[in-house]
């Protein structure tokens, strides 16, 4: 199993926080590798370890990338889970991030290897960043919803305007990694962005959300200049696709009605449910008209 886990660099790393995205069940709107590349670029964060893909992932779900020039193979890339580092100031965590998929097979062995490089680097908190799709609407602010591994994290949480979540069904990894984080006296929590289950593409606003809280808690700095610019040109392009698709304006409207009488309930266009990129198709096609 020690082979499956590989230490590039051993950077010296002080008090670290290691906050992990994947790609899969546990990324709606693009939220946690979303929020995890941005992070990477932003901060020019650096590669040190990764832990390989065969074994964990079924390939014909993730499969390798193929580059074929003049007939030949000359590259196969498999699907990465990366660990990346970043100096923070004196005062201050630094910070490790992951950017990976969710395994589909050998969870426990998996985690086993997730945590034994956070134990190795001496990580005081391991969070999860993920995104769920819910009967949200992008025309109402939501709160970043959390899931912590012991109270006292919580009660910190809560310190910062997040909704707790309550849950029973089907479970991914992430929920096991918390808790072999805690088993191994690691603190842990998960922040969690609603997406509306029309939205398919990154939800811009959630990341912004999830980084400006990390950016407190941690703390650091990060400018996140880019992405607000990206969240208001998403929200223009979802007002005019709500204009002009009578299905999304029905949904929009009955869910918009249930915010305003605190009563939720199933909305009775549920399943007649359309992804944004038929929207943003009929707008670019509405564009080239005009043109």
């Amino acid at each position: 199993m020690e082979t499956e886990l590989i230490i590039h660099e051993t950077p010296h790393l002080s008090r670290p926080w290691l906050i992990g995205g994947y790609e899969g069940w546990v990324d709606a709107g693009k939220v946690s590798t979303g929020s995890l590349t941005y992070l990477r670029e932003s901060l020019k964060a650096q590669k040190f370890a990764e832990i390989l893909s065969d074994g964990f992932h079924h390939f014909k779900d993730f499969r390798p990338r193929v580059v074929v020039e003049d007939g030949l193979i000359h590259q196969i890339e498999y699907p990465k889970n990366e660990f990346y580092f970043w100096k923070n100031s004196e005062s201050s965590p630094d910070l490790i991030f992951f950017i990976g998929h969710e395994p589909h097979f050998r969870w426990k062995a998996f985690a086993d290897l997730f945590v034994k490089l956070a134990v190795r680097f001496g990580v005081e908190r391991l969070i999860t960043i993920g995104g769920l799709y819910d009967q949200v609407v992008h025309t109402i602010p939501r709160k970043i919803s959390t899931v912590a591994g012991n109270p006292e994290l919580l009660k910190e949480l809560l310190a910062h305007d997040v909704e707790t979540v309550d849950y029973a069904g089907p479970g991914s990894y992430v929920s096991l990694l918390q808790e072999y984080a805690e088993t191994n006296g690691i603190g842990s929590f998960m922040l969690w962005g609603r997406i509306p289950p029309y939205m398919k593409i990154r939800s811009s606003w959630d990341c912004i959300q999830i980084l400006e809280l990390l950016s407190k808690l941690v703390p650091f700095e990060i400018d996140l200049s880019e992405l607000r610019e990206e969240a208001k040109i998403t929200h223009e392009q979802l007002q005019r696709a709500v204009e002009e698709q009578p299905d999304l304006k029905t949904y929009v409207k009955q869910v918009e009605s249930m915010h305003r009488s605190k009563h939720p309930g199933k909305s009775k266009s549920g399943d007649n449910v359309i992804t944004i990129e038929a929207f943003l198709k009929h707008v670019d096609k509405g564009d080239k008209k005009k043109d």
